[in-house]
């Protein structure tokens, strides 16, 4: 009985040496302020063999590194495939508006951090984003072009991101206020983001209107179309859900509503200024928050993740 018990343990060891050695990549959480472990943190999936590129995904607004990866087999397939991914949380945590000057110019002084630190060919570094994450995403290309930043990202991707803050403080403003709605119970929420865009905006669509309109990443009422011209040429690819069915009979939104809107618009000004690179992926019934195994098209489930890999390493 001895001899085999200590046989099972033997190949129950072997396997374990093959299993490790048969994994491509491997997990682990860096702490860039070991004064505040609550930011300035990412969980990293780091391939077995030298990093060919990197790639750095923004959660939503309130999301964390941890909530964000069990949503997404994004940093899985990608460190698979030689890329290094981070899951960032940056200066201003789950709190992060990501458009803002400040995470904006923080990701200026980061990017070469992470390029040196993980020993990064030059250049060779790939953004993507969920929800205000996506935001923040596009907002840095444009970020990089007024400020002349070198060091930019070689293709970007977004999850359902919205745009227009214009159109999203209208929005929620609606949320908040309109009484016949059978879902009030975020109404909290929906005052709490109201003042988040008052402060990121310096103030509300009445006092600080032009603000909306230059500042978000793309707005409708934008005639110049300046977010597009900003973006310029690079590639990008961006995800939404418009279950319009579900939007209506689950939380009573109409189609103003959905963050789709922006980013068909955005998409087009882009490609009818010559950006071909440029594209959207409209999905169906892909929209699921693992989490809580619930149907919900604003997730990260909707960009399939090897569909995302293989289309980031054409660049």
């Amino acid at each position: 009985m001895k001899k085999i018990c200590l046989l099972s343990i033997f190949f129950l060891f072997i396997g374990v040496v093959f299993a490790q050695k048969n994994v491509a990549y491997f997990r682990t959480v860096d702490y860039f302020d070991h004064q505040d472990s609550s930011k300035n943190y990412a969980i990293v999936y780091r391939p077995n063999a030298p990093p060919k590129k990197l790639l750095i995904l923004f959660p939503g607004f309130g999301e964390s590194p941890f909530l964000a990866e069990r949503e997404t087999k994004i940093p899985q397939v990608a460190a698979s495939n030689g890329i290094l991914t981070l899951i960032l949380s940056n200066n201003e945590g789950t709190n992060s508006f990501y458009i803002d000057y400040n995470t904006q110019f923080y990701l200026d002084s980061l990017i070469p951090i992470l390029m040196l630190k993980y020993n990064i060919p030059k250049e060779a570094y790939y953004l993507g984003g969920f929800s205000l994450g996506g935001s923040g995403v596009i907002k840095y290309v444009q970020h990089c072009s007024i400020y002349d930043i070198q060091l930019k990202p070689k293709a970007v991707f977004a999850i359902d991101p919205p745009l227009d803050f214009l159109r999203l403080y209208k929005v929620y403003d609606g949320w908040l206020t309109d009484t016949s709605k059978l879902y009030n119970t975020n109404k909290p929420l929906y005052k709490s983001f109201l003042q988040k865009m008052q402060t990121v905006f310096n103030g509300d669509l009445n006092t600080a209107y032009m603000n909306y309109v230059q500042f978000s990443p793309y707005c409708y009422d934008d005639k110049n179309k300046f977010g597009a011209r900003l973006f310029g040429m690079l590639p990008l690819s961006i995800y939404c859900e418009p279950d319009f069915l579900w939007a209506m009979n689950e939380k009573r939104w109409n189609a103003y509503d959905l963050n789709v809107i922006d980013n068909v618009s955005f998409v087009n000004d882009l490609n009818q200024q010559g950006n071909n690179l440029a594209q959207i992926h409209l999905t169906e019934n892909k929209g699921q928050r693992r989490l809580f195994n619930i149907k919900f098209p604003h997730s990260w489930s909707i960009a399939d993740a090897h569909e995302v890999v293989n289309w980031l390493l054409k660049y």
